[in-house]
């Protein structure tokens, strides 16, 4: 399913979109960072109680710490998702970045050691110099990632690969398990969508939206292909010297 949208289009608010927006963000703030909040505060008071045991104090100090960086990465998502509603798109920094294929290592390992009981099969060729969003790339490959680790089977293997393909960089994030059904891949871009095969949903339903801004504002291509034979994979296609204003 490519990507035709455009930042660029989005019409101006109309009242019940403004009335939805709030309620939107409304339902965030009185239930998706409650949790969070409350399990950083619930562990505060454990800490309180346990300060003479090292080994507790650590494990402690560690879901605090996954509590407070979900938090953080809830208003991210937040922040992004209002700028391109209220029709600004996302913003992106373009520069050459000649190692494009070091950062999203990074993020394999950094999504991996968030996840130790899972399995991600990196595969990142010699990438060539790219015109982009560093950072911003780096969040499209977390979020897809992410999205499989979520949604995809628990016990297969989430699969990421990285290259340079007819003047494109692509990305292609695979994961087994239950395919998305037809009705649901028509809407799998648009925000606060939560179908999942997967009976753990997490988030916002906001990540894989973000990721068709960020394709969108390096003029490239996202899409999705689900069946139950193949598993679920997204692509994403940048192009390496993207033709923007």
């Amino acid at each position: 399913m490519p990507l035709t949208d455009s930042p660029q289009d989005t019409p101006p608010l109309d009242e019940r979109t403004a009335r939805e927006l709030c309620e939107q963000f409304t339902a965030i703030l009185g239930h998706d960072l409650r949790n969070p909040l409350a399990a950083v505060a619930s562990n505060a008071i454990l800490l309180a109680l346990k300060a003479d045991d090292a080994a507790a104090v650590r494990a402690i100090g560690g879901r605090i710490q996954a509590s407070v960086e979900r938090m953080s990465r809830l208003i991210d998502d937040v922040m992004d998702f209002a700028r391109g509603s209220l029709g600004g798109g996302i913003g992106v920094r373009l520069a050459d970045v000649d190692d494009i294929g070091q950062a999203l290592t990074a993020v394999v390992t950094e999504l991996q050691d968030a996840r130790p009981s899972r399995t991600i099969a990196g595969l990142i060729d010699d990438c060539p110099r790219i015109r982009c969003d560093r950072g911003r790339v780096q969040q499209l490959a977390s979020n897809l990632l992410a999205n499989a680790l979520d949604h995809g089977s628990a016990e297969g293997t989430v699969r990421f690969t990285a290259g340079a393909e007819d003047g494109h960089l692509v990305l292609r994030v695979s994961n087994d398990g239950a395919p998305i059904p037809p009705e649901a891949i028509e809407r799998i871009f648009k925000p606060f969508r939560r179908e999942s095969v997967s009976a753990d949903r997490q988030g916002l339903g906001l990540g894989l939206h973000i990721c068709a801004q960020i394709v969108q504002a390096h003029h490239g291509q996202l899409s999705v292909a689900s069946s139950r034979e193949a598993g679920t994979t997204f692509t994403a296609r940048l192009p390496l010297s993207p033709a923007l204003p």
